[in-house]
């Protein structure tokens, strides 16, 4: 009988850890630089930018006409803006959009919009200007579309794309074929001479009854499939647009009468409403990164306040499955971002354009699915030292900070001994008193466990601004405080900021040498003093108890042989303060550091 139970009871252990087993998170996030975010345009609307072929960025936007600023700095600075399309009498230049042809042709499209008392010869329509000087001069009009002349059925939000064969494609949200009615397609235009002349519309996109708008086409990096982002109010059971994608392989490319209806597979919902709740809201805007995975921005008054935020989601390949939800921009509860977009630059840097609050103004992303720590053996003493040598020059591999405002920094490094961690909070007075301190929580797992529980494998180092450390390990369910030996922390509290830093020796999380072929995974979240609450910023889709939804940490190899050359420090290494200042020697840098529990003041 005793034997007869050993089965059975396997049986169940194995059900157990099958059902602990979940799929790990292999997506990018997209990590927030938004501690200065950038003004290009001190008033407009719906602004859109891209990068050019010669490296300048081009950004343009809706105000008094539609006006063009340049950037020769990748955003850091930007030129008087430029009007390029003043308003005729009465008609308003409106949305513009932007592209540069493969031959280096520049186009501005937009979409005049007639004001009241409305006439027949003042008409909603789409026309464009071209520069082949990379922006310096611009074309006269050129025109693609004219639509009715009253608000009721109109034409709206040019978005433009070309093809790899050189047609140039143009989108636009048409309501003139319906003047009985309040309904809207997404039609398109052709351009087979760079812009030049243009085809009749068709339409390739309707739900009979309901509204599509605000078009963004992109081909998918499989070279195969356009697919358009839109707006779409006709999802059963939900009284609010609806970020969506319709799609065509490019062999089709619209061809006859072909569109994607309602009820059409080809029509997607962008992101699952189990996933996310947020997902309702107008002005989806959508992009490519270079390593195929896709990003999607909409607008939304879900969460804090009665205003319309920018949420921004990264997508698969294919353009679906969208998550890893983020906010580009801090607002708190009294700013708009209205009618916003996003452009991919350099090597892959995300770009969020803002209508903030009646400005236009920039931040910069950084998608990564995983985070990298360089082989070396910084001071683990609470300051910014450039002999540390962590990833990033400045010690600010990960930003953070755009759901509470605290702004952060965090970067790695390791060595054969240890894994070292480095945070900076910009955090003026912060606190370290029960019941809301400020600190910095910090997860490893040495196995990058694929599971919904804080396993044996999966560590918790809790640090408060004064360095005080709690440890706690997993235990199948949940955590529990557990002394980890040799663990040392560092502080340092100065009048804007803070620094946490932490060295973990691999001993002290269960291995016996530096994972470096392993399955490292990690986790923080920056803890903010309120005065009712704690406010946590986490990672996106990073769940403090779930380790399947961690990310991956890259142990870079170094040259055994190397190893003592990488690890010797000069003799006096050069001091920084925490605004990365120099300090002399012979200088007291000025903060409160404390080392291993030891508070000390210099």
């Amino acid at each position: 009988m005793k034997h007869s139970l050993l089965p059975f009871l396997l049986t169940l252990l194995s059900l157990s850890l099958r059902a602990a087993t979940v799929a790990r998170y292999n997506g990018s996030r997209i990590y927030w630089d938004a501690r200065s975010p950038v003004t290009i345009f001190n008033g407009g609307g719906y602004a859109r930018l891209i990068e050019l072929q010669n490296g300048q960025l081009l950004a343009c936007c809706e105000s008094g006409g539609i006006k063009v600023s340049l950037s020769n700095n990748k955003g850091i600075t930007w030129s008087t803006p430029t009007l390029i399309a003043p308003n005729p009498s009465g008609v308003p230049n409106c949305v513009p959009d932007l592209i540069q042809l493969s031959d280096g042709t520049i186009i501005v499209a937009y979409n005049p919009r007639p004001t009241s008392p409305y006439s027949p010869e003042r008409r909603f329509g789409i026309r464009l200007r071209r520069s082949t000087n990379n922006g310096r001069t611009w074309s006269d009009e050129i025109f693609v579309y004219d639509a009715d002349y009253t608000f009721e059925n109109g034409c709206w939000e040019p978005s433009l794309l070309e093809l790899p064969d050189g047609e140039l494609q143009l989108y636009f949200a048409d309501e003139s074929p319906y003047t009985s009615s309040g309904e809207q397609q997404i039609s398109l235009c052709r351009s087979f001479d760079g812009g030049l002349t243009w085809s009749s519309p068709k339409c390739v996109s309707f739900r009979s009854g309901y509204r599509d708008g605000m078009p963004v086409p992109v081909l998918l990096r499989d070279g195969k499939t356009i697919v358009v982002a839109i707006e779409d109010n006709g999802w059963s059971g939900i009284s609010d647009f609806v970020p969506t994608t319709v799609r065509v392989a490019l062999t089709n490319n619209w061809k006859g009468n072909f569109y994607v209806t309602g009820s059409s597979s080809q029509r997607n919902r962008s992101i699952n409403y189990n996933y996310c709740p947020t997902a309702t809201g107008g002005a989806p805007y959508l992009r490519v990164l270079p390593s195929g995975e896709t990003v999607m921005s909409h607008q939304s008054k879900y969460g804090d306040g009665d205003n319309h935020k920018m949420y921004v989601y990264v997508g698969n390949q294919q353009a679906k499955d969208f998550k890893a939800m983020s906010k580009p921009f801090q607002q708190g509860t009294t700013k708009n971002c209205m009618w916003n977009s996003l452009a991919v630059i350099d090597t892959g840097i995300v770009v969020a354009v803002g209508g903030l609050d009646g400005k236009i103004v920039i931040v910069k992303g950084y998608p990564m699915k995983q985070f990298h720590a360089p082989y070396a053996t910084p001071l683990t003493d609470g300051r910014f030292n450039t002999a540390d040598t962590y990833y990033n020059r400045s010690a600010q591999q990960v930003p953070m900070g755009c759901e509470t405002g605290t702004f952060s920094y965090t970067d790695f490094a390791y060595d054969r001994d240890k894994l070292y961690m480095t945070c900076i909070v910009y955090r003026q007075k912060a606190t370290s008193e029960e019941p809301f301190p400020d600190g910095v929580t910090f997860y490893v797992d040495n196995k990058g466990a694929s599971t919904n529980v804080p396993m044996a494998s999966s560590y918790r180092f809790t640090m408060l601004a004064n360095g005080t450390l709690t440890t706690s390990r997993g235990n199948g369910k949940d955590w529990a405080e557990t002394e980890l030996p040799g663990v040392q922390t560092a502080s340092a509290i100065v009048v804007s900021n803070y620094r946490l830093e932490i060295a973990i020796p691999w001993s002290a999380i269960g291995l016996s040498e530096a994972p470096v072929e392993g399955n490292l995974t990690v986790n923080m979240e920056i803890c903010t003093a309120g005065d009712t609450q704690q406010l946590i910023e986490r990672i996106p889709d990073a769940s403090p108890t779930k380790p399947a939804t961690w990310v991956p940490l890259k142990l870079i190899a170094s040259d055994t042989d190397a190893l003592p050359t990488i690890q010797a420090k000069p003799k006096a290494p050069a001091a920084y303060d925490m605004l990365g200042r120099r300090i002399d020697d012979d200088k007291l840098f000025h903060g409160i550091f404390i080392k291993d529990g030891k508070k000390t003041l210099r």
